[in-house]
């Protein structure tokens, strides 16, 4: 059940990214077309990866800063800081397809 809400979470991503970009495309909108389908490419499968790529990260801090790496466990303040900030990187991408400029 877990895995079928983890992919209707991901289509819902990505039919609003599209949404965005349509958006942008039927405005004129042309210039920060790019910078859009960047944001959007990297901060939809970091969202989707979050658990892993914490855990990654902790695993490479791990094995090369101590003497006896750990099992690169995120703490719940890390995976939650990340959500966060990929929520951020995920509004301004949309308001960047909706403003009028």
């Amino acid at each position: 059940m877990d895995k079928n809400k983890n992919t209707i979470f991901l289509l819902c991503q990505i039919v609003v990214a599209v949404i965005g970009l349509a958006f942008m495309f039927f405005n004129g909108r042309t210039s920060m077309m790019l910078m859009y389908c960047v944001i959007m490419a990297v901060d939809i499968p970091t969202m989707c990866f979050n658990y892993s790529l914490c855990k990654w990260e902790n695993k490479w801090h791990s094995r090369w800063s101590e003497r006896n790496p750990c099992d690169g466990e995120p703490s719940e303040f890390r995976l939650r800081m990340a959500k966060i900030g990929e929520w951020v990187l995920f509004i301004a991408a949309l308001i960047i397809a909706l403003l009028p400029i």
